[in-house]
């Protein structure tokens, strides 16, 4: 009754902090702590206080690692990225940077400009601001990624549509196209190493106008859907970007993947390998934006396509989701409590990512002025310069807290509709220490949640992600009978159990 008893009243004086005070309320400074120093920045530096979207919208030796999503992996690379738009302006630079991210799609080569006359040589010139993106980011360490996509009018398999696959006759020219262009960006400050093949080709012709950046190369003729042809250029296309630079990988797919009937997705897919396109790719690549059901859809379509790449022996194919985002389910119609959602979201979706063992994930896109694409940018451009949403914060926290982290958890698995209430768990290592990261998918009320650990473990928690200065402090097992109680909502929060 006393453990209840003190319990309770933690639990109640949480909610009224979480209610009434600012993250940086009372700040202190602690005293070093034990273990081996992995917190960083985010050593405990506040007072304790116990606690949708339409689907309009990826050097990896692939071919002979092994998949291995459970306990026992070496920590991956850091999989946090952005879509840094080429117009994004120089000033977001240094709000990108303190995310630490690994790499940012950087911009569209589009073939249409740079080869508008077939055998005329190539304008590179017409694509200068996706050449200064590049060196923009590396100039700041960040690992750009490239997407090719638009066809010459003289190559159009759909006269007039730009997103339309290159014909059976101008596939030799697209490749030979892809090696000048793998070459052009092989080394210095220039240098690319991940390069996918068009956006979202798993949108149908007369579902887009053609200049929109994204489709069209899917048909309505089963099984395959168009990917039989897609899966034809691959083979074509990848010996072309290797013999350009052999250090460069090709990531196919770049997939919309409709949801939640993503038969003709699957089909596109199946179509790919059908064509024996299988060693031609050397990552999937895929889009998943927002919440389903009780879960994210990065979840759900990551497990329909992962499981369609087992059956066909692919375990060993990384995957990489190079679009997502919390979005509106209106481009002008936001709900009134967006911004807090999409930060629970942000606060959420990379420990998720790296529990999926993805190679990588892509925020769509950093920083926007006005509506962008349904509302999902993380900073809005504005006459009176940056500003920082939540979400934002949240993702720069998360990625913090996560640096250095391995999965030691089961695979994460779509959540059931009646798990919405439950509290989500997610396991991780750092260095000798053990990192948790709890939420609730959907709640309207704190839920209380005793975290097991071994008994008297000192620990540190996080929460407030969504602010500047999230509250960090000590929550130990003062008791120690082994229990750390917490009071989990929306808004996930991270407990670091230090070693001894």
């Amino acid at each position: 009754m006393a453990r209840i008893h003190s319990f309770f009243i933690a639990f109640v004086l949480l909610y009224a902090l979480a209610t009434s005070l600012p993250a940086a309320a009372q700040q202190e400074p602690l005293p070093d702590l034990p273990g081996d120093g992995v917190a960083g920045d985010m050593l405990p530096t506040t007072s304790p206080a116990d606690d949708s979207d339409p689907e309009t919208r990826i050097s990896i030796q692939a071919m002979h690692q092994v998949y291995l999503p459970l306990i026992g992996m070496p920590a991956s690379p850091n999989p946090f990225g952005f879509d840094v738009r080429t117009y994004a302006p120089d000033t977001v630079m240094p709000l990108v940077t303190e995310a630490n991210p690994r790499w940012s799609r950087a911009g569209d080569v589009l073939w249409a400009l740079v080869e508008p006359v077939r055998g005329g040589g190539y304008r590179w010139e017409a694509i200068a601001d996706v050449e200064r993106n590049v060196r923009r980011l590396r100039a700041v360490g960040i690992e750009p990624t490239l997407i090719v996509q638009w066809s010459p009018s003289w190559a159009q398999s759909i006269p007039g549509k730009l997103c339309s696959a290159p014909r059976p006759d101008t596939i030799a020219d697209f490749a030979a196209f892809m090696r000048a262009a793998a070459q052009r960006f092989s080394s210095g400050d220039l240098r690319v190493d991940y390069w996918e093949i068009w956006n979202e080709p798993d949108f149908r012709p007369d579902e887009v106008k053609g200049d929109e950046g994204f489709g069209c190369w899917a048909t309505y003729q089963a099984p395959y859907y168009g990917g039989d042809y897609y899966g034809q250029v691959l083979r074509a296309v990848y010996p072309a970007v290797k013999a350009g630079n052999p250090n460069a990988q090709v990531w196919g797919g770049a997939l919309m993947h409709r949801w939640p009937d993503d038969t003709h997705t699957l089909g596109f897919v199946r179509g790919m390998l059908a064509a024996g396109a299988a060693n031609s790719f050397d990552a999937l690549s895929f889009h998943a934006y927002g919440e389903w059901g009780a879960g994210d859809r990065l979840l759900f379509k990551y497990w329909r396509l992962r499981r369609l790449l087992d059956d066909h022996g692919l375990r060993a194919k990384p995957m990489v989701a190079t679009e997502i985002a919390a979005t509106c389910p209106a481009p002008s119609n936001c709900p009134p409590d967006f911004h807090r959602r999409q930060a629970n979201y942000a606060a959420r979706i990379y420990a998720q990512a790296i529990a999926l063992n993805l190679l990588g994930a892509f925020w769509y896109p950093v920083s926007f002025r006005g509506e962008g694409f349904l509302h999902s940018h993380l900073i809005d451009e504005t006459d009176e310069g940056l500003a920082p949403r939540p979400s934002f914060y949240a993702f720069r926290n998360s990625a913090r807290l996560l640096t250095g982290a391995r999965y030691t958890g089961p695979p994460p698995v779509e959540p059931a509709p009646g798990q919405a209430g439950d509290v989500q768990v997610l396991t991780f290592e750092k260095g000798r220490n053990r990192l948790y990261v709890l939420w609730v998918p959907r709640s309207d009320f704190p839920v209380l949640y005793n975290l097991q650990v071994p008994p008297g473990v000192t620990a540190i928690c996080t929460d407030q992600l969504n602010l500047s200065t999230p509250a960090t402090y000590y929550c130990s097992d003062e008791n120690r009978d082994g229990l750390i109680p917490r009071a989990v909502n929306e808004l996930p929060q991270y407990v670091e159990v230090l070693a001894p």
